[in-house]
């Protein structure tokens, strides 16, 4: 791993005036990056159908899909790590991720795996759980695909999806508002990793049968689709553009700062990414303070 760096939990800043819970909000951002209700205007016809469309995404309710595979092996490209932590890690970053997303409005959230020890710690944090039947062909595509059936077989009234990788620690909710309100006018949208070859987050809507294209190159695959790419140049949510497979990843999603649960499974490590290793201490923990939101249903 690289140069020895404190661990530090992300405090989530104050997200601004409330806007829907459980929808794909839409509007502009104020001072801060905070997201305010779109006002009316006089504007030509164009702007008029953008901001209508806008507008009716605000009430379109949404549900979050989480695909996480078999604990067993995961992470294998975490060297130095032993196969326990590695799952400790996946289950932390899962929680966080979905804190996360609570944070951000939605609360109808579904985990599919075919891992019971992953549908656990999904339901303890408030999120569905539906059984895959195993890490078969298809892979996340196909997880993607049979969950988001599942949800709306679930929640009848969903409207739109969001496809969240499950390894996001550094994400925040106020990130994640403002990403959905970015995608709200296209059918699908999506945001790139950091390194701008991956997906992080594809949102689109529910009732839309062509398949997804997470894996290898997937961003370039979802450019050639058609899919509108949320901020190209790469400026905005760093935290939800980081999802971690290697070492590397893991720095910079510390850098950054992650959640409490992936904080504690770093920081009880030796080494380098230990912060009372470096003599350093946490500051203020976002909120949650402890596990996860619960919701109630």
């Amino acid at each position: 791993m690289s140069s020895r760096r404190s661990t530090h939990v992300r405090a989530e800043p104050d997200s601004g005036p409330a806007i829907p819970t459980d929808t794909v909000a839409a509007g502009r951002r104020g001072p801060g990056g905070h997201l305010r209700a779109v006002r009316s205007v006089r504007a030509a016809p164009s702007r008029t159908r953008a901001v209508s469309a806008m507008m009716e995404a605000m009430t379109l309710p949404a549900g979050a899909i989480l695909a996480v595979k078999s604990l067993a092996g995961a992470k294998s490209r975490l060297t130095g790590w032993d196969d326990e932590r590695r799952r400790a890690l996946v289950t932390a970053m899962l929680a966080d991720t979905i804190a996360a997303i609570h944070a951000a409005g939605c609360t109808r959230v579904l985990v599919i795996s075919p891992d019971p020890a992953v549908l656990e710690e999904a339901a303890a944090c408030g999120a569905a759980g539906v059984r895959e039947d195993g890490d078969g062909p298809g892979g996340l595509n196909r997880a993607m695909a049979d969950g988001i059936a599942a949800a709306r077989r679930r929640w009848p009234e969903v409207r739109r999806v969001a496809l969240v990788q499950a390894d996001l620690p550094a994400a925040t909710g106020t990130q994640l508002r403002a990403a959905l309100a970015a995608a709200a006018p296209y059918r699908q949208a999506f945001v790139a990793d950091r390194r701008g070859d991956g997906t992080a987050l594809l949102v689109r809507d529910a009732d839309l049968a062509t398949p997804t294209r997470f894996g290898p190159d997937s961003a370039a695959l979802h450019r050639r689709d058609g899919l509108t790419e949320l901020d190209p140049a790469h400026t905005l949510w760093a935290g939800l553009r980081n999802d971690v497979d290697t070492a590397d990843d893991l720095d910079a999603a510390l850098e950054l700062g992650v959640g409490e649960r992936t904080a504690a499974v770093v920081g009880d490590l030796p080494g380098d990414h230990s912060a009372a290793d470096a003599g350093q201490s946490s500051p203020t923990a976002r909120r949650p303070a402890r596990g996860c939101v619960m919701i109630d249903r």
